[in-house]
């Protein structure tokens, strides 16, 4: 993982050099071909997976959303703090290389690299609340 490949995710950006280090030894590296299933709704949810290139579609069945995503997206990223099932299946539309980050990989990291580990938690956190905030908006909740 190179300093160009994580500059893509802005999940990472607020991270110092040392600390996008940290995360990325932590990170397990996949190639996956097109069609692939990455995870399937109602599984549990147990890492989150950093598009690095390629596609990925999205779907959740249960609110009849989808999604094509693609690099410097990440997918399942409250998966690393909250225990519980899928949200969506995600399948990859072309061939696709992943960083994935595990539940038990980020608590390592919480261990090792609190600083890192913190600020992570805060980027996450804040993509929710501004997917959230998108959500509250378009249903005129807001």
């Amino acid at each position: 993982m190179n300093e160009g490949e994580l500059a893509k995710f802005p999940l990472l950006a607020p991270l110092t050099d040392a600390e996008r280090a940290a995360v990325a030894d932590e990170f397990e590296a996949l190639e996956v071909g097109p069609g692939s299933p990455l995870f399937r709704e109602g599984e549990a949810a147990d890492a989150a997976l950093f598009i690095v290139a390629g596609r990925v579609r999205v779907h959740a069945r249960r609110v009849g959303a989808e999604a094509e995503l693609g690099p410097g997206d990440v997918l399942g990223m409250l998966s690393l703090v909250v225990d519980g099932p899928r949200e969506a299946s995600a399948e990859t539309s072309s061939p696709t290389r992943i960083w994935r980050l595990s539940r038990s990989a980020f608590r390592r990291l919480v261990e090792a690299e609190p600083a890192a580990a913190c600020r992570l938690l805060e980027g996450i956190l804040r993509e929710y609340a501004g997917a959230v905030r998108e959500e509250v908006s378009r249903d005129g909740c807001g």
